[in-house]
């Protein structure tokens, strides 16, 4: 497994995280049980992969907490890394709210500090009021020993041209690590956000990396005709032949 340092925190970690969401979401939204999720983990593990990347809204933090108990690797041998939307369901969470969630992270993951904690999905319209009341409850949580660094990630579904991610940058400096969405189908990030978390060695993590409609001839007719009813693609997207996967 090839290592590498993640920013201005210092962490070392593997190149090949194991992101515990998507579309398989270790397995469980796919109709596989814990115990299967938990033996992803541990052969992540095996394999040298010491990042893990999970959040609350991925319902996987306690297959992740009981994985990492199983194991009995020493806490510090996992770098650990969760995320908090900004909102419980349609209201922004106050800054008390956001530490009490927080909590349910932490007894879901049976640990007592993550060594990265995510603001998840963030939108343009959601970012300032992050910034003016979210972020100071991740600096409390730092304090308090149960955080080791801030982060943030973007809506990449609904925000391609990384909108949010793209301004948050370059202009505040409170963010130790981001995630963007960067692929083979939008590589816009590169100019956009990556020109600058390198100038500030902010730590970088890539979603949305392997695209499943390249390998999947369904999800590629799915994805297309959700393109072509929104106008965003023509009628002739959809014939036979048009595009291979």
């Amino acid at each position: 497994m090839n290592f590498t340092t993640l920013g201005r925190t210092g962490l070392s970690v593997s190149k090949m995280g194991l992101g515990c969401g998507g579309h398989s979401r270790l397995g469980l939204a796919t109709g596989k049980d814990e115990a299967n999720a938990i033996s992803v983990v541990h052969k992540a593990l095996e394999l040298g992969v010491n990042f893990l990347d999970t959040a609350e809204s991925y319902k996987t933090e306690t297959a992740v907490g009981k994985a990492l108990a199983l194991a009995k690797a020493p806490r510090e041998s996992v770098v650990l890394s969760t995320k908090l939307g900004p909102k419980s369901g349609e209201n922004f969470s106050t800054k008390l709210e956001f530490k009490e969630r927080f909590n349910g992270n932490l007894a879901r993951l049976q640990t007592d500090y993550v060594d990265l904690l995510n603001l998840h999905g963030v939108t343009t319209d959601e970012y300032a009021y992050c910034l003016s009341e979210l972020v100071p409850a991740l600096l409390e949580l730092r304090d308090e020993g149960k955080i080791r660094f801030l982060g943030i990630t973007e809506a990449f579904g609904h925000d391609p041209q990384h909108a949010m991610l793209g301004p948050a940058v370059q202009n505040d400096n409170c963010w130790d690590v981001v995630m963007v969405g960067f692929n083979v189908l939008n590589q816009s990030a590169r100019e956009r956000v990556l020109a600058h978390t390198q100038a500030k060695y902010i730590g970088t993590l890539c979603m949305f990396a392997v695209r499943r409609v390249l390998s999947n001839p369904e999800a590629l007719h799915s994805l297309l005709a959700e393109l072509v009813a929104s106008g965003q693609l023509p009628n002739e997207a959809l014939e036979p032949g048009s595009c291979q996967p």
